[in-house]
């Protein structure tokens, strides 16, 4: 590759430093390397700031120019020019003999000139009344037919950023249709037609574009590191991969700073669990495995506890107690118990506890902290696999399937709604991960011949054993040691052999005491080493005795994978789409799949068998790195680990299908098979595209075509936030950040 970019670099050029023999703090190096790089890509950067400066002046800011010498007028709004007044309660309505289900106030406008802008005028002091929705009707000249516009949008009073309308401009009579719940007050007293919208300089979306600029100039097709050879010895690469990486933690702690998670999910208030971890936790220093919750005594009282009309009907109604039923949570012989795997509990809140002395660390901060460890394991993980598998591979590449894999993998949804739930699913990500990047690193050489390192091994297995005990679904990834230590078993015999007693001791002995530990905890609290607690689950159905229908597992798999996205031309672009899943089984807030709506680029993966065929069976063998058996016998051992991947994405999927229904959630569950698979996959067709003289014309197209869906990625997952459904609904929680994002494209009709 190194000839190919020499090749490729322009006459004159100079190209990026690669290739050191040995890692040495040569920091000449290392600012020669970004020098170049400078000097390669400069005139890319002024031409995207200049792209971004003219966005954000002109494009998002279009309705200021268009206003800056309007003549606004004010409009009284009264009975004369408004009609179907909303009641102020049901009770009113009644009286007045009319049935109001959905109050709405049409508000006639008329004007000399064409109507670009509206701005409504709300009553000063007014409380927080979200519920509220609009449209605009156009009226054509001399003509009485109404014209609505396709969407209702949403409206806050107490929001002023959501106040200013866009009416399009091309009719001079209108009417805005404003409709809220029942029983809602009509706060607004006036209306200013073609008002002088002020500029908004959005900090929020200048960081958006800065974070697509710098994409673009590393990541983006004709970026020169896609030129460059591999090289974890060189201190310019290191940088670039550590700044990748750093940049990718930023963009997470920044959704979970901007849609605030750590104010959404804080205290169990009305039962729901968002500190059960934190609970669990305290409960285990005081020697107690249940949690410390107040019982209900009718809840104790129930035959069927796990009935949900008769717990549900205690937790409107908790009667004289005032105690609450907390669900989601299991409920054996009169106590609360955690369900979720204990092992978060131990690793992070039982230390934090200790450490500040009884202070309660918050679930959402946990579920960040879960996160980026799981960020840092996955890039770790790609450039392991790049490293030692692959003879031939860019930075470049590397740095892009990390950042694809990375937002498209259900990881965003955890960080954006970090509750209880995302704890244990974060966990065993950052375990699975880490402990398939320990086992890669148990793999050495010593004195020549093929050697299991213990230690790295035994880690390994600690990490991927933890997972019982965090998320059960991520266990099935343990089959990955099958393809990855094969030669060492059946081969070189550096595990189980006369030779490799203690390497084999270590990779089996996490094994060993992890699961009885699990077992005899679980056996501890419910008096059987396999409950852990699921059936006896406080949920929305009795998980024992209401069985779902196995035909409504397939209809599941279908959404999870592959329910396209909905999309629609008003913001937030993204709405949710209502399952048809025929059979009764629960359904959660739901935004699409993972291929067709969350992670366009996983469509890549079926290009695998292209790759891996026959007939390209001599040039796939050509990237492949000889690890002592020959290259024909790398390809078999990376086909054996997409196989097995494969193996473990399925069946998570058809596990969450069948047992847990369908949940934004769990989507991580099969979107981290998802994203190793791709890893594996991708990686050899994008060094393939790059070396290969043959297939080097599709390089671009490959590279454009991935760049592009994680660009989508990106812009999807933000937008999604702002569905307005979930318990992390911005529209209600956040209501100044719903409509500071929803002004920016005011300059849409």
């Amino acid at each position: 590759m190194a000839l190919i970019s020499t090749l490729k670099a322009k006459k004159g050029q100079p190209s990026l430093p690669h290739r050191k023999r040995a890692l040495h703090l040569n920091f000449s190096e290392m600012g020669s390397g970004w020098k170049i790089f400078a000097k390669r890509r400069w005139k890319f950067l002024i031409f995207c700031l200049a792209l971004a400066a003219l966005l954000e002046i002109f494009i998002f800011n279009l309705p200021f120019w268009d206003t800056l010498s309007a003549s606004p007028s004010f409009e009284t709004l009264s009975p004369s020019n408004t009609q179907g007044l909303a009641m102020d309660s049901k009770n009113e309505a009644k009286k007045a003999g009319r049935d109001v289900i959905e109050p709405q106030v049409n508000i006639d406008l008329k004007s000399q000139t064409p109507i670009k802008f509206v701005r409504l005028i709300e009553n000063q002091g007014i409380e927080n009344t979200p519920g509220m929705q609009y449209r605009v009707v156009s009226y054509l000249e001399g003509s009485s037919d109404p014209h609505p516009s396709n969407y209702w949008q949403l409206l806050n009073p107490s929001c002023p950023t959501s106040l200013y309308i866009n009416t399009s401009g091309a009719y001079k009579h209108i009417q805005i249709q404003v409709r809220a719940d029942p029983g809602k007050l009509f706060v607004f007293y006036g209306a200013v037609i073609n008002p002088r919208v002020p500029f908004d300089a959005s900090p929020l979306r200048i960081l958006l574009m800065l974070l697509f600029i710098i994409l673009a100039l590393f990541l983006g097709p004709s970026s020169p590191l896609y030129r460059l050879d591999l090289d974890l010895r060189s201190l310019f690469q290191i940088s670039l991969i550590v700044l990748s990486t750093l940049l990718l933690m930023a963009f997470y702690v920044g959704i979970w700073y901007i849609f605030e998670a750590r104010r959404i999910y804080v205290g169990d208030g009305g039962g729901a669990p968002y500190e059960v971890y934190d609970i669990l936790a305290k409960s285990l220093l005081h020697g107690r495995l249940s949690l410390d919750y107040p019982v209900n005594p009718q809840l104790a009282a129930l035959k069927n506890p796990y009935n949900y009309a008769a717990w549900h009907a205690i937790w409107e109604h908790p009667g004289k107690s005032g105690m609450t039923v907390y669900w989601d949570c299991a409920f054996y012989h009169g106590k609360y118990y955690c369900y979720f795997g204990v092992i978060p509990a131990l690793l992070l809140f039982v230390p934090f506890a200790l450490i500040s002395g009884g202070r309660s660390l918050p679930t959402a901060d946990a579920a960040l902290i879960f996160s980026l460890l799981s960020l840092v394991s996955l890039t770790l993980l790609v450039f392991k696999v790049a490293k030692d598998r692959l003879k031939e591979c860019s930075p470049g590449s590397c740095l892009l399937v990390t950042w694809i894999c990375a937002i498209g993998c259900g990881l965003f949804f955890e960080v954006f709604q970090a509750d209880t739930y995302a704890i244990p699913i974060t966990c065993s990500f950052f375990f699975t991960f880490f402990g398939l990047w320990c086992w890669e690193m148990s793999k050495r050489r010593k004195k020549g011949l093929p050697h299991i390192n213990s230690w790295w091994a035994f880690f390994g297995s600690l990490f991927m054993a933890s997972n019982l005990g965090s998320r059960p679904q991520f266990e099935i990834a343990s089959i990955l040691a099958i393809a990855i230590f094969w030669r060492s078993v059946f081969k070189d015999r550096s595990l189980f052999s006369k030779r490799s007693i203690l390497p084999s001791i270590f990779i089996c002995l996490p094994y060993f005491f992890v699961f009885p530990l699990l077992l005899v905890y679980n056996h501890a609290r419910f008096g059987s080493p396999f409950t852990f607690g699921n059936t006896y689950q406080l949920t929305v159905y009795d998980v024992e005795k209401e069985k779902w229908p196995k035909m409504g597992t397939l209809s599941i798999l279908y959404y999870y994978l592959f329910e396209p996205a909905s999309l629609q031309a008003a913001f937030p672009f993204v709405f949710e789409p209502l399952p048809n899943l025929q059979v009764w089984q629960w359904e959660g807030p739901w935004i699409g799949g993972l291929f067709s709506a969350l992670n366009p680029a996983f469509f890549f993966l079926f290009l695998v068998p292209w790759t891996f065929s026959r007939r390209r069976k001599a040039d796939t063998v050509s990237v492949l790195k000889d690890e002592g058996y020959g290259v024909y016998s790398a390809r078999r051992g990376l086909i054996s680990l997409m196989g097995l991947t494969l193996f473990w994405l399925f069946l998570a999927a058809l596990a969450d299908s069948y047992l847990a229904g369908l949940m934004q959630h769990y989507v991580c569950d099969f979107g981290a098979p998802t994203a190793l698979l791709f890893i594996v996959g991708v990686l050899p067709l994008l060094s393939l595209t790059d070396s290969n003289s043959h297939y080097m014309q599709w390089g671009y197209l490959l590279r454009l075509l991935l760049f592009s869906a994680l660009l989508y990625s990106i812009l999807f997952h933000f937008f999604a936030c702002f569905v307005n459904a979930g318990d992390g609904d911005i529209f209600n929680q956040i209501p100044r950040l719903f409509f500071h994002v929803k002004n920016w494209f005011l300059f849409l009709d």
